[in-house]
């Protein structure tokens, strides 16, 4: 079976590495500062920590870079350094939710120590992993890398272009980030007319279904919220690239980070309605009813 480094092991790459090592593989990385805190969640994927990244990216088949949207490049680029001092070459998969502008700077990067650069896309959770969620591949050498990758991935084409997979990632996560900021935009309205509870009791008759899915969503997001945050302004710069409307993606943005600026502590256990709770119970939108 071949070698992983995957960089980094936060929830996504930890979910990615016990798979891989499920099937087989050997998945090593290499952590340290800040990622540290991953260290018993790596160990317990499977994931060997190496004494450094020239180390990990050497022993490596395939490094699968997952990361912030705005760690994305200096990833690529210190992996690619690393690969050049070792004159290793594994493939570089890069599945984080960038735009298909910062993909290509992702590729070029690669190419400057010889690595040739999948472009992936993971739709669904972690932890949903091996389930609902699929892995979309595109570039020259993405069907290689798929006949490589075990099926529990779910693995799926996207085309034979860098950026086409990170480009269908964006347009989900449009739907999705958006759908819970227009949520919480809606709420504040709610506040605003004086009827929060009311207009809430309204949206479950109406549309229970919606609200389901918030309920799954809106949990996950005291842990997540920057990175999507980061996602939807990839999102918007993208759109604004291509001359389409980007305004809707811009404002869902804005709501994400005012969630953010919360400071949720990054705990397991959130409920929809502690969310909510902690949403409304902010300073209440200007013209709101003290």
């Amino acid at each position: 079976m071949p070698d992983a480094a995957v960089l980094y092991p936060g929830e996504m790459g930890c979910a990615v590495a016990r798979l891989l090592v499920g099937a087989g593989w050997r998945v090593v990385t290499h952590l340290w500062g800040p990622s540290l805190v991953c260290r018993a969640d790596a160990e317990a994927a499977g994931v060997v920590d190496l004494a450094s990244l020239d180390d990990a990216v050497a022993a490596s088949d395939v490094v699968i870079a997952l990361v912030p949207p705005s760690a994305a490049l200096s990833t690529a680029e210190v992996a690619a350094a690393a690969a050049r001092r070792r004159t290793r070459r594994p493939l570089y998969l890069d599945g984080n939710s960038v735009s298909p502008g910062t993909m290509a700077a992702v590729a070029t990067a690669c190419e400057s120590s010889g690595l040739d650069c999948v472009d992936g896309s993971f739709i669904g959770s972690a932890a949903d992993l091996g389930g609902r969620t699929r892995l979309y591949l595109s570039g020259p050498r993405a069907d290689e890398l798929a006949a490589l990758l075990p099926a529990a991935l779910h693995v799926r084409a996207a085309g034979p272009e860098v950026g086409s997979a990170s480009a269908l990632k964006l347009a989900f996560a449009g739907f999705n980030k958006g759908l819970v900021a227009l949520f919480l935009a809606v709420v504040d309205a709610g506040i605003v007319a004086g009827e929060p509870d009311e207009l809430l009791d309204c949206l479950r008759a109406f549309y229970p279904g919606t609200i389901e899915t918030l309920e799954r969503l809106l949990p996950t997001y005291p842990r997540h919220v920057a990175r999507r945050a980061e996602e939807l302004d990839e999102l918007a710069g993208w759109l604004t690239r291509n001359g389409s409307d980007a305004g809707w993606a811009t404002a869902a943005r804005d709501v994400l980070e005012r969630l953010a600026a919360l400071g949720l502590e990054a705990r397991p256990g959130w409920t929809f309605a502690d969310v909510l709770e902690a949403w409304t119970s902010r300073r209440p939108p200007s013209g709101a009813p003290s």
